[in-house]
C-alpha cells in the first residue's frame, strides 16, 4: 500500500508507527512526530498483506452518519441545526446558505451538490476556526499553520511543528463545540500528549469544556459523511 492511499495519517508522542482500518475501509497511520514519508511508507509495505485483508473485511461495516441525499426537504447540519434543502432555477456558485430558509441548491446542479456542500462546509469551518484561533492566542501560543481536511476520525489535531488541522465536519456541529476543538489544539502547543497539565491548559482557554466535549461523543457519530 501507498502513502498517498492512507485516508489518514496523525503525528503524536508515540514511539511506534500503527495502522488502523475503520468501518467502510478507512486507513489511518498514527506515527511518532516528525517521522518522514520514507519510514511510514517501508511500514506500510510491510503491513500490506494486512491492510488489503482488513480493508475487505471493513468495506462492508457501513461508516458512521447517513449520507446527505440531496432531495428537496431534506435536513443538513449546519451549526449544530438541520435546515432544509430547496431547489432554484439559478443560485450564485450552485449552493448558498440563507439563515431563514436554508440551504439553496441550483437544480441543474445536483449531480455535483456533494462537492458544493463540502466546499461551504471547509470555507465555513476555515472562517470559525480562524476566528476561535484568534481569540485563544497567547504568547508562545500561535499556530504554525492551519489546515482544513476531510478527516472523518477525527476533529482536530496538531502536528510537531504545531500546525493545526481541523475537519470540515466541525462546521456541522454548534459554534461552541468548535470552539473547545479548537481549544483542544492550540493547547497541543503548550503540551504535546493529554497528560493534567495538557487539559489544565484546555481548561484555561475554555472554561467548562466537558460539557462541549461531551456534546461531541453523544452526537458526532451522527453527523453525515460527503
Amino acid at each position: 500500500m501507498n502513502l498517498d492511499e492512507v485516508n489518514e495519517v496523525i503525528y503524536t508522542r508515540r514511539r511506534t508507527i500503527a495502522v488502523l482500518v475503520g468501518p467502510g475501509g478507512w486507513v489511518v497511520v498514527r506515527a511518532p512526530l516528525r517521522t518522514s514519508r520514507a519510514r511510514i511508507q517501508v511500514f506500510l509495505r510491510s503491513k500490506a498483506e494486512w491492510i488489503a485483508a482488513a480493508r475487505q473485511k471493513m468495506a462492508a461495516v457501513p461508516v458512521p452518519g447517513e449520507a446527505v441525499k440531496f432531495v428537496e426537504g431534506e435536513k443538513i447540519p449546519y451549526l449544530g441545526m438541520p435546515h432544509p434543502l430547496r431547489f432554484a432555477t439559478r443560485v450564485r456558485g450552485g449552493l448558498v446558505f440563507e439563515p431563514k430558509e436554508g440551504f439553496i441548491l441550483q437544480a441543474d446542479r445536483q449531480d455535483e451538490a456533494n462537492k458544493l456542500l463540502k466546499k461551504f462546509y471547509q470555507a465555513e469551518t476555515r472562517r470559525l476556526v480562524s476566528e476561535w484561533v484568534d481569540h485563544y492566542q497567547r504568547p508562545g501560543m500561535v499556530p504554525t499553520a492551519i489546515r482544513v481536511t476531510s478527516a472523518r476520525t477525527r476533529w482536530g489535531s496538531c502536528s510537531g511543528k504545531n500546525g493545526l488541522s481541523f475537519s470540515y465536519r466541525l462546521a456541522m456541529v454548534p459554534v461552541e463545540v468548535i470552539g473547545y476543538v479548537v481549544a483542544h489544539e492550540m493547547a497541543h502547543i503548550r503540551q504535546h500528549n493529554h497528560s493534567k497539565a495538557f487539559w489544565s491548559v484546555v481548561e484555561e482557554l475554555r472554561p467548562g469544556y466537558r460539557k462541549e466535549r461531551a456534546w461531541l461523543k453523544a452526537h458526532g457519530a451522527e453527523l453525515p459523511l460527503l
